[in-house]
């Protein structure tokens, strides 16, 4: 039987690189080796009470056993039972975090939890005690026997309702629990605690007053925010003639890089996922006020490309040959989110809807931190090309995506605001989706499957890029020129109003 995809694991810590990880081989400690005896005896433990359950004709218990079972399987014990063995590294995560979530309320409730199991396996070893008892009594002994054992099976049924009802308040709970940080991310809470890696460029100097792109926009004729809101409300916005093109450019643009000089493989996924694809990518349930749901189908429409692509290998072990898998995809994505200051918001920088491109990468836990290095290199490419000036910074722990181990953003340089605005944001998931999702992978013939890491980036996000470009390349006419590496897909070297 497979993990169910939205169970999330914390796994092995390895010590030797400071900081928690969820890969390795099975038994390479005695954790490890007591994770795999407390799974084999679960489902002996299983096996053990729905024989019983059927050959009593106990059917409405045996359906409600198995399926608690099925839901809480042996990935929400590694999880539950890493917690518990290691509370100070979940606690110094969270800290570092700055996550108020409390892990004492798990610990009481596994603690409760394992006196009901107790309780229970006593009383199964009871029952097969009086099963074995009826087997050799008398005509006359049975009636009594017959009566304890029914008494028995219903303190059973009883037990297992409530360890049913605490195993669901510990899996919300631990599904809560974000990623460990990696051991180099930098202390913080604020943006202003992310440390700056480097910069590329410089931001230009007017010798005019210049628009921001939303006015820019406006008399180009090429963003018409007014009729966005006619038709969907605010944070909404229709791009006519060359706007329309510059952002159908930009996408074939960055896809064309990606594919061709990257190594990518060009994707594209469903724009609606299941419910099961968003708690596997971790966007559920924290993050469930801000997706866009459709509740008869449960369905979501996707906040980013990382959510599909992350489902495309759910459930499923790949071999080592085929590692690492590169995929670059480009979707419409849809959130909820609200921005702080107004300015920040207008224009195409904060949208329910917006393009982008991601990049996404499943590789083995020995090279993942690599390929960090080697997809935030590919992000920034592709500003470099459209000669947009930019800053790279890794993100402190107060920031740190839910789901990310360690991340980068990379920010270009927006005139309106005077400051750098997220157009990607790289991250290293390790094996927190892996698990969450059970995508996993077998080294060569043979070897035990592990975890595979996932890493997560926009490759970029199209909007603001555009929006940079208008504003970065703009000229005292109110006309834009179109940058070089663009013009054979916009079919045209500038902008101009018609």
């Amino acid at each position: 039987m497979t993990i169910p995809p939205f169970i999330e694991q914390w796994g092995e810590p390895c010590c030797s690189k400071g900081h928690a990880t969820r890969s390795g081989p099975l038994f390479t400690s005695i954790a490890s080796l007591r994770f795999f005896l407390l799974y084999v005896t679960e489902w002996l433990l299983v096996l053990h009470g729905v024989l019983h359950m059927i050959a009593f004709g106990e059917a409405v218990g045996y359906i409600r056993f198995l399926y608690v079972e099925i839901c809480y399987t042996i990935a929400a014990m590694m999880n539950l039972d890493f917690v518990c063995q290691h509370p100070d590294v979940v606690r110094e995560a969270l800290r570092k975090r700055h996550n108020a979530q409390n892990i004492d309320e798990i610990l009481r409730h596994a603690e409760q939890r394992r006196g009901l199991i107790t309780r229970r396996d006593g009383l199964y070893s009871t029952l097969k005690e009086v099963k074995e008892s009826l087997r050799t009594a008398l005509p006359e002994q049975r009636p009594p026997l017959n009566k304890q054992m029914k008494a028995i099976m219903h303190d059973i049924q009883l037990l297992e309702l409530r360890i049913s009802d605490i195993e669901t308040r510990l899996q919300r709970l631990l599904l809560y629990l974000p990623n460990i940080p990696h051991a180099g991310v930098p202390e913080g809470k604020h943006s202003i605690n992310n440390r700056e890696v480097h910069l590329w460029g410089e931001p230009l100097s007017f010798h005019f007053e210049p628009l921001p792109h939303w006015e820019l926009g406006t008399r180009l004729g090429i963003i018409d925010a007014e009729s966005g809101v006619r038709v969907a409300g605010s944070r909404f916005v229709t791009l006519k003639g060359l706007g329309a093109r510059l952002e159908r450019a930009l996408i074939s643009f960055m896809l064309d890089v990606h594919t061709r000089e990257h190594g990518y493989t060009e994707v594209m996924p469903p724009f609606m996922v299941k419910r099961s694809v968003m708690q596997g990518a971790g966007q559920l349930p924290k993050f469930e006020e801000q997706a866009y749901a459709c509740t008869a189908d449960e369905l979501f429409l996707n906040p980013t490309a990382e959510v599909p692509l992350v489902g495309l290998h759910a459930d499923s072990i790949l071999s080592g040959d085929e590692l690492p898998i590169r995929y670059a995809a480009w979707t419409t994505a849809f959130r909820r989110e609200a921005g702080s200051a107004a300015r920040a918001t207008r224009g195409l920088l904060r949208q329910h809807q917006f393009n982008k491109v991601e990049l996404f990468q499943i590789t083995e836990p020995g090279r993942s931190y690599t390929v960090l290095g080697e997809m935030l290199t590919h992000a920034e490419h592709i500003l470099q090309l459209l000669e947009l000036p930019y800053r790279v910074a890794e993100l402190c722990g107060g920031k740190l995506p839910f789901n990310a181990a360690k991340a980068y953003d990379v920010e270009v340089w927006m005139p309106s605001l005077e400051q750098y605005v997220e157009v990607s944001s790289i991250s290293n998931c390790e094996s927190f989706q892996a698990q969450r999702a059970n995508i996993k992978y077998r080294p060569e013939k043979g070897a035990r499957a592990e975890y595979v890491h996932t890493l997560n980036g926009s490759g970029l996000a199209v909007g603001r890029t555009m929006a940079a470009i208008l504003e970065i390349y703009q000229q005292a006419d109110g006309t834009v020129i179109v940058p070089k590496v663009l013009r054979p897909y916009v079919g045209t070297a500038v902008l101009t109003a018609r």
